[in-house]
């Protein structure tokens, strides 16, 4: 017992209450700091279920905005970007801009009204809210598209961009510059700081509650920051592998192994929905010629310039190396007159202009196409085999043609 000048020292008037106060503050801390702990292994565990970026975000964000969580009314991610790419591990230029990845809450009072009274009658656990805003990933809602829609100029006075230059947390209070989408009253912003330098900016806020951020929740949520800077690391270096792994060093694109894949689940689903799946098999035109008269290193930047006209008219991943000169297109949802205009298209992208040889000459390029569209009991294999039995028939009867099989 603390005794002073032979008084016990709860004795003197008011330094009990002023003690009991302490504790409790204390004792609310403890539990607010126990609470974090639990709150960071169960963010953890989310982000370990997949290896892959998006669900690593929207672990965080969930684990941000759930009540089972910190309880923020909305959370958001920005990455940095520059001018000259880099991404994943690789190096990248100085940073000159914060583009938004994802977001998690509700847009208005209205929706926010809504979903919170679903979850309170719902009470669903931290797992579950996650699985949910995951598949809500494929279709984002109003907050989630305007958020990937936003790009930040790093050198305005946005608090997410004060942040990002700080490398500090940034909480409520500061003055800054405004914008729409955050809110100047209770919005907080940590940097995504990793072993390979800061990779963005995690921003959450309470626009619908109006509650300030308190000390211990501003802590954890920058413990939460840090802790996601590094799950992104390792998501981004595990796509990069995955990538090299499934990618032609060369163009880029997908190489026959990711074709065949990527074709037997097309294959799977045209024969689950009915609807047609068609491939067009190209070949570019005297490409030998181009190797032995001009050498290998023009031959790889034709290939290059190729698979860059390809991919600029098919869709996003459809486009294969299938070898050496020869690529493959996917037409999921074409029927054979619809595969046909599909290589038309294709082959005037290839032939739209010659290819300049660095010595101030020109090379035309040509290609020939067989298309072909999946018959009912085919697999993978035999619609290739299909369209590239079309194909020889272009390259015999004149090249630079687009031919089907009938």
């Amino acid at each position: 017992m603390a005794i002073a000048f032979g008084r016990p020292l709860y004795s003197f008037p008011g330094v009990a209450e002023v003690v009991h106060e302490a504790v409790e503050r204390l004792e609310r801390e403890n539990l607010a700091l126990r609470r974090a702990i639990v709150l960071l292994h169960r963010i953890a565990n989310l982000s370990r279920e997949s290896l892959e970026l998006r669900p690593v975000c929207y672990a965080t964000l969930t684990g941000v905005t759930a009540g089972v969580g910190l309880g923020l009314n909305r959370a958001m991610l920005f990455f940095a970007d520059s001018l000259d790419g880099g991404g994943g591990n690789r190096p990248m230029g100085t940073p000159q801009w914060l583009r938004g990845v994802a977001g998690v809450g509700p847009v208005d009072r209205e929706e926010a009204d809504r979903v919170w009274k679903s979850i309170a009658a719902e009470e669903p656990d931290l797992h579950t809210l996650y699985e949910a805003g995951l598949r809500a990933g494929d279709d984002p809602g109003a907050l989630d598209r305007r958020v990937r829609e936003t790009v930040f100029d790093l050198k305005r006075d946005y608090r997410v961009c004060r942040a990002f230059r700080g490398r500090e947390l940034v909480g409520v209070g500061e003055e800054e510059e405004t914008d729409d989408l955050l809110d100047p009253a209770t919005g907080i912003a940590a940097p995504l700081r990793g072993r390979l330098g800061v990779h963005g900016v995690l921003y959450a806020d309470n626009r619908f509650t109006g509650t300030p951020v308190d000390e211990i929740t501003a802590l954890v949520f920058g413990m939460v920051a840090d802790h996601t800077a590094r799950a992104i690391e390792n998501a981004r270096r595990y796509e990069d592998l995955a990538r090299a792994a499934r990618t032609d060093a060369l163009t880029g694109l997908g190489h026959h192994g990711a074709l065949m894949d990527a074709l037997t689940t097309a294959v799977l689903e045209a024969q689950h929905t009915g609807q047609p799946l068609s491939v067009a098999m190209i070949d570019l035109d005297d490409f030998k010629a181009v190797n032995d008269t001009h050498g290998h290193p023009l031959g790889d930047r034709l290939l290059v310039e190729v698979a860059d006209r390809l991919r600029r008219v098919a869709r996003v991943g459809s486009v294969f190396r299938y070898g050496g000169e020869e690529f493959t297109v996917l037409l999921p949802g074409a029927d054979l007159d619809d595969a046909v205009k599909a290589g038309e298209r294709l082959r005037l992208a290839v032939s739209e202009r010659p290819i300049e040889m660095g010595n101030g000459g020109l090379l035309p390029v040509t290609c020939s196409i067989g298309v072909a569209t999946l018959a009912p009991r085919w697999s993978g294999a035999e619609l290739v085999d299909a369209a590239d039995q079309a194909l020889l028939r272009a390259k015999g009867s004149g090249k630079n043609q687009v031919v089907a099989r009938q």
